[in-house]
């Protein structure tokens, strides 16, 4: 059974596999990192222009590790999970120094490099050199759970440790690298998670899920994903051509990004009475203004919280300082890193408003 897995997998990446991708088949340590980075909790289709980018504005590990950081997040801004784009930079830069800029070859010394965990260190290694390790990520998951009828919660202690024994033994030695490509393609375009093409997938015959009709079922996950709603009122304060922004900092969303100032309600508000709230008054108490108009509903929806936005605009009778916020000239907006939601209120143009 497990051989069979193996050879009718290649034989199907030799035969049938059109998935196309510019990182495919290369040797570029750099590049596959590069990419196996922008991919994580990422659509394909979403993060190929983002590599294409990456790869002309950084050709190399060294260009990356020189580019200033506000440069990196803007190029990044609308990605999502900014902490990738902040442990890159910071391996970029541990490459360089610890390195000489020489990407490191074994799996060991790549699970080193901030932000890379085992799954990304195995692609590198495998892709990279050949190295014989299994790469374990959702599509894989999915694969080998409906095959071989694998009911332990993929996401558990136990199913991790199955998992990754599982696809080890599965490896063929001397070709992880078109093994491990194979089985995630296969994963992406035939053994999807909705509407698998299983009249056209050559592991049909042996797949315990296909023969027990428990396709749907597979892979169980123990913990179910609880979705939190998040309410942020954005106050646009303008003085003359400047608006106060700040850098978000500690462990919450959106770290090293860039906001208006924001006061976070535990659930909606009317946004014409916000001024009339204790938090308003605590934050804009010595500053007086006027309110210029106020945004639609701006959402973003992220994997684990719903992020509902609206913006105040407010015109300040004085120079306003506000610990913590910096004015900047309105023109110079461009020029910062902003999450989604504010990228999307300063490009609505037809709003009018700003």
């Amino acid at each position: 059974m497990k051989k069979f897995f193996t050879e009718q997998l290649l034989a199907w990446n030799r035969e049938q596999n059109t998935r196309t991708m510019p990182w495919k088949g290369i040797k570029d340590p750099y590049k596959i990192w590069l990419s196996e980075i922008i991919l994580q909790q990422t659509r394909v289709e979403q993060g190929l222009p983002y590599y294409e980018q990456f790869i002309t504005a950084y050709p190399t590990v060294q260009h990356l590790a020189a580019a200033p950081e506000e440069e990196v997040f803007r190029m990044w801004q609308g990605l999502g999970y900014y902490a990738r784009c902040k442990n890159m930079l910071a391996a970029a830069r541990q490459i360089v120094a610890a390195h000489n800029g020489v990407y490191p070859s074994t799996y060991e010394q790549i699970q080193e490099l901030k932000g890379i965990g085992p799954y990304t260190a195995a692609a590198i290694a495998s892709f990279a050199f050949n190295s014989p390790h299994a790469v374990l990520d959702g599509n894989v998951f999915r694969v080998l759970a409906r095959y071989f009828g694998i009911f332990t919660p993929a996401d558990s202690t136990a199913g991790k440790k199955e998992f990754a024994a599982l696809a080890q033994e599965l490896l063929p030695p001397g070709q992880s690298a078109v093994y491990n490509q194979s089985i995630m393609d296969f994963g992406a375009v035939v053994c999807k998670p909705q509407q698998p093409a299983c009249n056209q997938c050559p592991l049909a015959a042996r797949c315990i899920a296909f023969k027990q009709q428990t396709i749907a079922q597979l892979p169980v996950k123990s913990k179910k994903l609880v979705i939190k709603k998040r309410y942020f009122y954005y106050i646009v304060l303008s003085y003359k051509d400047q608006v106060l922004i700040r850098k978000r900092t500690g462990n919450d969303i959106w770290q090293n990004l860039h906001e208006f100032i924001l006061i976070e309600m535990p659930g909606p508000v009317d946004a014409g009475e916000l001024q009339a709230f204790t938090a308003f008054k605590e934050l804009i108490q010595d500053i007086p203004c006027t309110l210029q108009g106020i945004s639609p509903v701006f959402k973003q929806q992220l994997t684990h919280q719903t992020i509902y936005s609206q913006f105040l605009l407010l015109t300040a009778a004085k120079a306003p300082a506000l610990a913590g916020y910096t004015a900047v000239p309105r023109t110079r907006l461009n020029s910062y890193a902003f999450p989604k939601t504010i990228t999307d209120f300063l490009q609505n143009r037809s709003l009018g408003l700003f």
